[in-house]
């Protein structure tokens, strides 16, 4: 706790995931707070650019919308497509009372069993302020999410059940003698774990004085655990939109997420050891500039045809190494050491890939009549050769 801490805001573009804006903030932010300054950030962007707004879909997770924040979309003129957290009792009903059956009716990808998507349409109400509209809802049913939910929750029992058992096996020892001691140390493990909440424990006297402890599971609350297992609320103020593709869309946020890895781990944004807020403000813009070349060498193999992230790339090439030979008489001689067929084959499609990055696309009325665009980067009187 005694070290800095920051949350970056981070908006890219759907082609290739490419970072287009970022914002620092404090530690201490709540993620809510920070979108309506990310819409005004995205806005000036837009309008600096000259790209119109109805042309862009802001696409986010729950921390993107509540009541507040869907006016204020509208009151923008972006357009949204995010996760809605059911906070209001409203939408809680509204994302509960389409059952499976109705789900299962709809697919909204293919594929089998657990491996598919359901959805059913509907209309998300918010209301903020004497002020309401109404928006395009999705209750979206996941069953990878589903199975996984589940599949971690039986995992949870299973821990639990072993914890009490060990609980069961002391009754006698010492510390573990009494009613009160044993349910005491039943009600301990039942806290602590994630599953607690759905079993309940209670120690007692059986007809021949000893302590004994016994569990159950509350089958009620565990089956509206399992209702709203893989269950989420999409909501959007395009309606023009298909329940497939506000489905497709919603999925595509990961592109976010991921960059926010590479930051976190290939570029090692954390841990951070600076104390002063423009150094920290500093290092956060190196990275981001390391996250855009990272992401552009992304974009441009998958373009190029060759399917690689750039962290792979990185891997098969980081061996490469040149040796430089000083001679006496002042000269150099540079030898690229033995790589593979591999290798030359990826420099070789890299070199292809990347020449447009490489030189500055300025248009030909902004250069000197006769001069090479390489030069311009100089001062004059100097001429710098960029390899």
């Amino acid at each position: 706790m005694d070290k800095r801490k920051l949350k970056a805001s981070l908006a890219v573009a759907a082609d290739g995931n490419i970072p287009t804006s970022y914002g620092p903030w404090s530690g201490r932010t709540a993620d809510l707070a920070t979108v309506q300054t990310n819409m005004e950030r995205l806005s000036h962007l837009l309008e600096q650019r000259g790209w119109p707004k109805d042309a862009v879909l802001v696409v986010g997770d729950r921390a993107n919308l509540n009541d507040e924040l869907a006016l204020a979309y509208d009151e923008r003129g972006l357009r949204y497509l995010t996760g809605l957290k059911p906070q209001r009792k409203e939408h809680r009903t509204l994302m509960m009372q389409v059952s499976d059956r109705q789900l299962y009716a709809c697919p909204l990808t293919e594929g089998r069993g657990a491996n598919r998507h359901w959805g059913v349409p509907c209309q998300v109400t918010f209301k903020y302020q004497e002020r309401q509209v109404t928006h395009r809802g999705l209750v979206v049913l996941s069953g990878p999410m589903r199975h996984s939910l589940r599949k971690t929750r039986a995992t949870q029992f299973r821990a639990l059940y072993q914890t009490l058992r060990e609980v069961e096996a002391r009754i006698g020892q010492a510390f573990y003698r009494t009613v009160k001691a044993v349910q005491q140390r039943a009600e301990t493990q039942v806290k602590r774990s994630p599953v607690g909440k759905y079993l309940h424990v209670q120690a007692y006297t059986d007809a021949a004085g000893k302590v004994q402890l016994r569990w159950w599971v509350d089958r009620e609350a565990l089956q509206q655990a399992m209702a709203q297992d893989g269950r989420y609320l999409l909501a959007t103020n395009d309606w023009s939109l298909s329940v497939q593709q506000m489905l497709a869309l919603y999925r595509q946020k990961d592109g976010v997420e991921k960059c926010f890895t590479v930051s976190k781990s290939d570029l090692k944004v954390s841990p951070i050891y600076l104390h002063r807020d423009d150094r920290i403000q500093a290092m956060l813009l190196l990275n981001m500039l390391a996250l855009l070349a990272y992401k552009l060498l992304e974009r441009q193999a998958r373009q190029g045809g060759l399917q690689m992230t750039a962290r792979r790339i990185i891997q098969k090439l980081e061996t490469l190494d040149v040796v430089e030979t000083q001679c006496w008489d002042g000269s150099h001689l540079l030898r690229l050491v033995p790589i593979d067929e591999e290798q030359v084959a990826l420099l070789q499609i890299l070199a292809h890939l990347l020449a447009e990055l490489r030189l500055p696309r300025w248009p030909q009325s902004q250069l000197p009549s006769g001069d090479d665009p390489l030069l311009a980067l100089s001062p004059p009187g100097r001429q710098q050769v960029i390899e």
